[in-house]
């Protein structure tokens, strides 16, 4: 056997002078914004709303970038996007003290005035109106709930502490807690109150609850928000007519709204679905593993309800010393008709070097296609048919993914797809994957071209790959080789698509939806990683600023 590990698995190096003069920038999420001037923020906006539906988070960044602007007055694009964000904000935070206080600022609206005015009697605590920490310290989101609840038995009709317990409730998937059916808020907050619960219920999933209250919704004044979240209810409901009827109005309301012109073309247009060809194309499915037998045994027990015909299965123990060799072989019996082998090593060479071997076997070199699944996944019983159609009516397709969700319950979004926004010496960009505690009711299930897609479950085209997958093992032990190799691709005339119709559970870092805190060695190794893959970008910067605009057009 070939090992993978010989020197042509990195990646060329030619620097261009003019982009690598630059220092290469750091930045989390949105900090790009401090380094581009007015032009291109908006640019990244037109991308954001091309992958994701704003939530309040990106309405806030976005506004306040803009308009501490100097140049925003005179800006062509100011008012419509302004307009739009403030719009989003104000129905996504009924409560939400800075959005409203921003609304009011620039609108002048008398109404959200009001409003305001009314909730200055419910003072709270400025650390329970925070809650950046709550989603990586489960502790931390106790204590704010007890503290939250601490204030409604002292002020039962305290909306502001309910609406923040409410938040609580949504980020753990509590749809109906016990406190919320006796809350009564007071009088004049009767209709922010129906549209905050009906945001809550929709988000969660919960349609017999959220059904209620909309035809109240429906009645009152609503935006691209509520339409949306009533849309995918209609559609849960089997009723897709009313579905799109409601999205085809989001639509009018704000036209930039990408992932609904790809949801009403999903609902009218079903993708299809080709079971045939699991006998057509031959497929291996490759995993590797490192100490996870547990996990490793969940996801053969996965695997095998999920049909994949013929499909070949290759397994790669990455040095385990765990009982992983005695999973491995229990799952034989899983799979009787498939030919399934185990290639074991006696130490952990990383995962890019891990699915440059099993890609690197004759049997997977001689397959039309490979599918890489992690060792700590669910998946849908469709899934690879699903991506072999996807495949098949989109021949021009190198890679193909899934939507991602932890394995908390109500499902929450873990990553969808990204995309190039900023090309900039020093700093190359993509979307975020994915909004912070964001549940998935239905809203990404579509098929787009993208950049890249999550590698927990995706599927390779061998045709397109004339020395096999090629995994750079610089960014070993783990981290970010599938988004290089898809980037890679992209550089090199690949295309890369998302399918949201196959949805993969992934219980890497699931504690409830919790994202566990980096360490410091853990976040070094990330930047360090960054920089590797923005030298190997900014080489190619010409050709990804070509890629942006044709995703445009």
């Amino acid at each position: 056997m070939k090992s993978p590990l010989s020197s042509d698995t990195t990646i060329e190096y030619k620097p261009d002078a003019n982009m690598m003069q630059a220092s290469y920038i750091p930045t989390d999420r949105f900090e790009e914004l401090d380094h581009i001037d007015l032009d291109g923020v908006f640019n990244v906006l037109e991308i954001y709303c091309d992958n994701l539906l704003p939530d309040l988070e990106a309405c806030l960044v976005f506004l306040l970038r803009i308009l501490r602007d100097k140049e925003a007055a005179s800006h062509p694009k100011t008012l419509e996007w302004i307009t739009g964000l403030v719009r989003k904000a104000i129905a996504l935070g009924p409560f939400h003290k800075q959005a409203l206080d921003l609304a009011q600022r620039l609108t002048g609206d008398m109404t959200i005035d009001a409003r305001l005015e009314r909730m200055a009697y419910f003072d709270l605590d400025p650390q329970l109106l925070d809650f950046r920490s709550v989603m990586n310290d489960p502790a931390m989101m106790r204590r704010k709930r007890i503290l939250l609840t601490d204030v409604l038995d002292r002020m039962s009709a305290h909306v502001i502490a309910a609406s923040q317990l409410l938040q609580l409730e949504y980020y753990a998937g509590n749809n109906h807690p016990e406190w919320l059916e006796n809350f009564n808020p007071p009088k004049f907050f009767q209709e922010e109150w129906k549209q905050r619960t009906f945001l809550h219920y929709a988000g969660l999933g919960d349609v017999e609850r959220a059904m209620k209250l909309w035809p109240e919704i429906a009645s009152q004044p609503i935006s691209e928000i509520q339409l949306n979240l009533a849309a995918e209810l209609h559609a849960k409901s089997g009723d897709t007519e009313q579905a799109l009827a409601l999205y085809e109005r989001s639509l009018a309301i704000d036209p930039r709204q990408k992932p609904v012109r790809l949801r009403i073309e999903e609902l009218r247009h079903p993708s299809p679905v080709n079971a045939s060809l699991l006998d057509k194309h031959s497929v291996t499915i490759c995993l590797y593993s490192w100490n996870k037998a547990d996990d490793l045994q969940k996801t053969f027990e996965s695997l095998a309800q999920t049909n994949i015909g013929p499909a070949k299965i290759r397994v790669l123990l990455n040095g385990c010393t765990d009982h992983s060799a005695e999973v491995v072989e229990r799952a034989r019996a899983l799979f009787p008709d498939n030919d399934f082998d185990v290639v074991t090593l006696p130490i952990n060479v990383g995962a890019p070097a891990a699915r440059n071997w099993l890609g690197a076997l004759p049997e997977v070199r001689q397959s039309d296609f490979v599918a890489y699944v992690d060792d700590d996944v669910e998946l849908p019983s469709d899934w690879l048919v699903r991506y072999l159609s996807v495949m098949n009516t989109h021949p021009d397709t190198s890679v193909v993914g899934g939507k991602v969700v932890f394995g908390s319950e109500p499902r929450m979004i873990q990553y969808l797809h990204r995309r190039f926004s900023v090309v900039y010496p020093g700093m190359i960009k993509l979307t975020d994957q994915c909004q912070i505690a964001q549940m998935d009711f239905g809203q990404y299930d579509y098929i787009c071209e993208t950049d890249t897609v999550m590698g927990c479950c995706h599927l390779l085209r061998i045709a397109h790959m004339p020395d096999g997958p090629n995994f750079d093992i610089r960014y070993s032990p783990s981290q970010i080789d599938d988004i290089a190799h898809d980037l890679k691709l992209r550089v090199d005339g690949g295309k890369i698509r998302y399918c949201g119709l196959v949805r993969c559970i992934h219980h890497q870092n699931t504690g409830g939806g919790f994202k566990r805190k980096m360490t410091s060695a853990q976040l070094g190794q990330v930047i360090g990683n960054d920089m590797k893959l923005t030298a190997y970008l900014q080489q190619h910067s010409d050709r990804i600023k070509t890629l942006m605009n044709e995703a445009e057009r």
